[in-house]
């Protein structure tokens, strides 16, 4: 059975990304299907009819958007541009039970995004991890289990460049736990005492939505590409049977678990039957800013420090 490569969770207007720019990297990394979810905020429709009037052709073009809701911020992805035509999705702080409702009302599908970044826009936080399972259990939400945003960090959910491809998605995350965890280990000593506990504590928050998709209707993932050149950082692939897939279909398969077979950072398939992971090797710069990204609004100050404390080493580093 064929596969399609999806990246659910991208924008465009905000950094003023040019359409052509935006599909030429979508073509070069091999995606069959695009989810555009700009920021409520930034009017999502204009996004969306941007990259709809430049379309590749064998592209699927998902229209979605990125909700505010009561617990964060949350994926929302439909099957019709008619989904921009109600103004409550706009609305700043949207109660997350309003938006299920309308959700159900026009076809579509809520995952919520990035459940451990920020602390002002992120479920987790928002609401509790107690209080955020229960929700996950209790209503048809996905969960975005890979979000590219996190960087380099987020790579240290998987433990080598190359991976066997999986048959199962679950049963591969269940099977590589301790890897990931001997791995973590390596990496925290490798960068040295005083960052060992903060990276530590962002890859665990890298590993936690993976644990908390496990028990949604579906999952997700995406880039949350705000530049041309990190679609594709974060990828989800599903299997299919389709010949031609259209919106519908591609939003029908993504609501099947079971078709999952990636959801992570970008890969290339190989003849081997192997996945190649890129970038899987994060540099000092990289765990920066993936600390400054996933860290709650209380440990910003220590972590510019800490950053500002191995800049000032590498400098020193440089000159001799």
């Amino acid at each position: 059975m064929a596969s399609l490569t999806l990246d659910l969770h991208t924008h465009l207007v905000e950094k003023n990304v040019k359409p052509h720019i935006f599909w030429r990297s979508a073509i070069k990394i091999g995606l069959d299907v695009v989810g555009i979810t700009e920021h409520v905020e930034e009017n999502p429709r204009i996004s969306y009819d941007l990259l709809a009037e430049n379309k590749p052709k064998g592209i699927v073009l998902l229209p979605g958007m990125e909700l505010n809701t009561s617990i964060g911020h949350v994926v929302a992805i439909g099957k019709s541009p008619e989904i921009y035509k109600e103004e409550k999705f706009l609305k700043k702080g949207l109660d997350i039970k309003k938006a299920i409702k309308l959700a159900e009302q026009y076809e579509m599908l809520l995952s919520i995004a990035h459940p451990w970044g920020f602390g002002y826009d992120s479920a987790s936080y928002i609401i509790g991890e107690k209080k955020l399972e229960k929700l996950v259990e209790k209503e048809v939400l996905g969960v975005e289990v890979f979000n590219g945003m996190m960087g380099s960090v987020g790579n240290f959910v998987y433990a080598t460049n190359w991976i066997q491809k999986p048959l199962n998605f679950f049963d591969f995350l269940q099977k590589n736990r301790v890897a990931k965890k001997t791995r973590l280990d390596r990496i925290g000593r490798r960068l040295g005492k005083r960052l060992d506990k903060e990276t530590k504590e962002v890859a665990e928050r890298c590993a936690k939505p993976f644990e908390l998709g496990e028990k949604a209707a579906f999952i997700t993932a995406g880039s949350d590409a705000h530049y041309a050149d990190k679609i594709g950082s974060g990828m989800i692939k599903i299997r299919t049977n389709a010949i031609k897939p259209d919106n519908a279909s591609v939003v029908e398969m993504i609501k099947e678990k079971e078709r999952v077979v990636w959801a992570g950072p970008r890969v290339k398939e190989m003849a081997n039957g192997q996945y190649k992971v890129f970038k899987i090797t994060p540099n000092k710069m990289e765990i920066i800013g993936g600390v400054k990204y996933a860290t709650i609004s209380k440990a910003k100050k220590k972590i510019r420090g800490i950053g500002s404390s191995i800049k000032e080493r590498i400098k020193r580093n440089g000159k001799k």
